[in-house]
């Protein structure tokens, strides 16, 4: 009995060793299991290209400014079915502007928290600017889409726009006044304070001085006012041949409405701020001529346009070309400069895309051909329109330095 339990005792052994073997060869893959999950997950979809857009959702300028935000992601969408830029698609990230300087400046300070590469937009100078000083100090490209006023790019040289100057548009409005229509006297309306509408009165009272013509009266009223007697009885009293409303659509609408019931026939010309005004509620086209600056019109017969056009209809429907804002188009060619500039610069570096802005020349956009040379002031064609029952319909194009 004992021989045969010493018999037994290599077979015991044998089994211990295989019981070891098999435990390390588990622990093993234990730890290759851990160490694989501990692994970050790799994505088969590159990381986006986060831009801003920064428009007014809330407020005054709500109804004006809201569309932006579909344009500039339908121009995303676009440049994203075509490939992206570098490999990777664009991103769009939305801020309210609230309609205004405060909220902008709150648009502008999300923007860069979100760690965006460039900024589309605002629409109106008087948020262009507050949100222009912060992205400049933070570095971030802003393209401004209708800030007109030349205080918005004088911030800094990270700030662009692809929309004219109001010293543009005043010079053509004021020589349109004088030549096409013989005006000699004028009054001019001003919002209060309002970046925009100061300079753009200041800019138009100066030419057309220039031009020969006279200043009948300037009347001032606040952005949010509702009744425009005092303006009315100002313009009845001097009795000028033109009146220059430097205004947005609403006030202007409402101005244009009460002024017209007073008996006031001569014509009304405004600026690029009217761009919805023949679509407004408070407007009746056929109570007197009515004349304003723009950016675009749909019948510009440009590669670049027509394929707006298509890409309007396919997303917004057969009309969407006949009711769109001529203002809307700066937005998608913003959008479309940012994308060629990250192009360019082989890189979605702030610095690296501001820089490949400043380059470029002759980019062929929907509201026309841009180059920003060293001003990062486009020069561009300023388009004037009349008001009609049909709608806005082309008079004539001017350009001027």
């Amino acid at each position: 009995m004992e021989r045969h339990s010493h018999m037994k005792r290599p077979t015991r052994c044998n089994l211990s060793v295989n019981g070891i073997a098999l435990l390390r060869l588990s622990a093993l893959l234990l730890m290759s299991l851990l160490l694989f999950t501990a692994l970050p997950a790799r994505s088969s979809a590159p990381a986006p290209i986060l831009i801003g857009a920064c428009f007014a959702k809330t407020g005054t300028g709500a109804m004006e400014n809201s569309p932006n935000f579909r344009i500039t992601q339908l121009a995303a969408k676009a440049i994203n079915a075509a490939g992206g830029v570098l490999g990777r698609p664009l991103k769009i990230i939305e801020f309210d502007t609230m309609s205004t300087p405060l909220g902008a400046r709150q648009a502008a300070l999300g923007a860069i928290d979100a760690e965006v590469v460039a900024v589309v937009g605002p629409s109106w100078s008087s948020q262009g600017i507050p949100m222009a000083k912060e992205l400049q100090k933070a570095g971030i490209p802003m393209i401004g889409t209708t800030t007109t006023a030349a205080e918005v790019t004088q911030v800094g040289d990270f700030i662009f726009r692809t929309c004219y100057t109001d010293k543009q548009q005043a010079k053509a409005l004021a020589t349109f006044a004088r030549q096409d229509l013989n005006a000699t006297r004028a009054a001019v309306m001003t919002i209060a304070g309002d970046v925009y509408s100061e300079g753009f009165s200041a800019a138009f009272i100066s030419k057309f001085t220039e031009l020969g013509g006279t200043l009948t009266v300037q009347s001032r009223y606040l952005q949010d006012a509702m009744d425009f007697t005092p303006q009315v009885n100002a313009i009845l009293a001097n009795k000028p041949d033109i009146v220059f409303a430097a205004g947005f659509t609403r006030d202007s609408g409402l101005l244009l409405k009460q002024s017209r019931k007073s008996g006031i026939a001569v014509p009304f010309l405004g600026g690029d701020g009217w761009s919805p005004l023949e679509r407004y509620p408070y407007l009746n086209p056929a109570d007197g001529d009515n004349y304003y600056s723009s950016h675009w019109h749909r019948d510009m017969d440009t590669p670049s346009n027509r394929h707006f056009i298509a890409l309007l209809k396919q997303e917004l429907g057969e009309e969407a070309p006949a009711t769109i804002d001529a203002g809307i188009p700066n937005t998608f060619d913003a959008v479309g400069l940012i994308a060629e500039a990250i192009r360019r610069a082989k890189s979605t570096e702030p610095a690296k895309i501001r820089d490949a802005l400043e380059t470029i020349e002759n980019y062929e956009g929907v509201t026309g051909t841009i180059s920003f040379r060293t001003s990062r002031d486009p020069l561009k064609s300023v388009i004037i329109l009349q008001i009609t029952n049909r709608g806005a319909e082309f008079v004539k194009a001017v350009t001027s330095p």
